[in-house]
């Protein structure tokens, strides 16, 4: 089918996310699939995922479209590149010998650390042929000014998954119907009295120096864990009857942090920014970000797990009741229209370490677990950047019955990643066994 040419202006927050990007951030984000082939059946490889997004990019002309950067944002356009190569984009990952658990790691964090060439779309798909255990590994790479995490998972059903799967609720989405919907949450969002006390909560800064801040350098260092969905689902609703699947990671983000903070000393508030899809369905593909944002306080002194999550269950409630990510989204488009050199100014206040420690993002994947020319899709991982003096950050997304952990950081300031990855499975069994479930957790790779 021929493809659609696209020649579109980007929108104002892509173009805030390519001023972002500098020598030690990349702007992309990383969705591995690991892929577990029948014993007797054709291996995906190389080529044969070349052949599936030629014959699917129709599905998805974005994949298509290169960045034409001018001036500024009504100059800056995506743009059908009429030399788009599948193979330039679809690569097999050179390796010697099968490839380890902690090999894994270190090839996705190099992937992560390599930068987007900025003449070819945005993208690309590195293939691992070759693992230790027999399966193969699928690093889908791509920019963040041309997807958020939502439209990024729109995409890899549109080219990769064998048959369309529709994604579940998860975390904090948008419940407007289409663009109705959005007017009407952006005129509630403008009511007088709700900007004040949304600010208060969103901006305050913590008196404590996040660990997390630093320098960064290009370095990156990526660590996985993964946890039965069903099971710590229920466990929420046992132990707290407001909880969610997005309450539970953000306390067992913070019992982590506690058990690693007896060693370090204390943390004492571990502000967390959420970040909240605004997406709605009447939307297309063409929507590349459409999010916003609050910040939850981690009360990692607090010793008892339940606790832990009954309290952030209250905040993370308070902030929705609010409409909190609302206010935010409709002010930073309102100043962006009236007057961008302020808005850049509270996007700066916003970002400051002491406004939040770390980034901990909830992504709706595959409801069903997914096939990839035949190949049942074993684990699904989520792996973004992190931000300017922000060392740290977790990304979470969920897979039939499942909820993967990625955790990216800069080696520099967190030195070693598993003490955290031991420490979100440990909080796990302890909800677990709070609940009555019982059960350990095993760490994935």
């Amino acid at each position: 089918m021929p493809v659609t040419a696209v020649i579109e202006p980007l929108a104002w927050e892509d173009v805030e996310i390519l001023r972002l990007e500098s020598r030690t951030i990349a702007g992309h984000a990383l969705k591995i699939a690991i892929l577990h082939p029948a014993r007797h059946s054709a291996r995906p490889d190389a080529d044969a995922l070349r052949t599936r997004v030629a014959e699917r990019i129709w599905r998805a002309p974005r994949l298509r479209c290169k960045l034409r950067v001018g001036d500024g944002r009504r100059n800056s356009v995506w743009v059908d590149d009429p030399t788009f190569d599948v193979r330039e984009h679809v690569r097999a990952v050179p390796v010697v010998e099968p490839v380890s658990e902690d090999g894994l790691r270190r090839v996705v964090a190099r992937v992560m650390e390599e930068h987007l060439e900025r003449s070819r779309p945005l993208w690309t798909l590195d293939v691992l042929e070759r693992m230790a255990d027999g399966d193969v590994c699928v690093i889908w790479k791509i920019h963040h000014a041309l997807a958020d995490g939502v439209t990024a998972m729109r995409f890899v059903a549109d080219v990769l998954w064998d048959a369309p799967i529709g994604a579940g609720h998860f975390g904090h989405e948008s419940t407007a119907a289409g663009t109705l919907g959005a007017l009407r949450g952006a005129l509630s969002a403008r009511r007088p009295g709700r900007l004040p006390p949304t600010l208060r909560r969103e901006l305050s800064r913590s008196h404590h120096r996040s660990p997390f801040e630093g320098d960064l350098g290009g370095a990156r260092l990526v660590a996985f864990a993964s946890l039965p969905l069903g099971a710590v689902k229920r466990a929420a609703k046992t132990l707290v009857e407001t909880a969610t699947v997005n309450d539970v990671v953000l306390a067992l983000v913070a019992g982590a942090l506690r058990r690693s903070a007896r060693r370090a000393g204390p943390l004492g508030t571990v502000r967390v920014r959420v970040p909240v899809s605004l997406h709605h369905r009447a939307e297309t593909s063409a929507v590349a970000n459409r999010d916003s944002f609050f910040v939850v306080s981690l009360p990692v002194e607090e010793p008892d797990p339940v606790e832990r999550l009954r309290r952030i269950s209250a905040e993370t409630v308070l902030c929705k009741r609010a409409g909190d990510p609302f206010v935010l989204d409709t002010l930073f488009r309102d100043l962006a229209h009236v007057a961008p050199p302020l808005r850049r100014a509270l996007e700066r206040l916003a970002g400051h370490p002491r406004a939040f420690a770390l980034n901990v993002s909830s992504l709706a994947g595959p409801v069903e677990r997914p096939s990839v020319l035949g190949a049942p899709v074993r684990a699904l991982y989520s792996i973004a950047e992190i931000g300017e003096r922000h060392g740290l950050r977790v990304a979470v997304v969920s897979m039939a019955d499942e909820l993967h952990f990625g955790l990216c950081a800069d080696p520099a300031i967190v030195r070693d990643l598993d003490p955290l990855v031991t420490g979100i499975l440990a909080e796990a069994s302890a909800l677990l066994e709070r609940s009555g479930a019982g059960g350990a957790m095993e760490t994935e790779a």
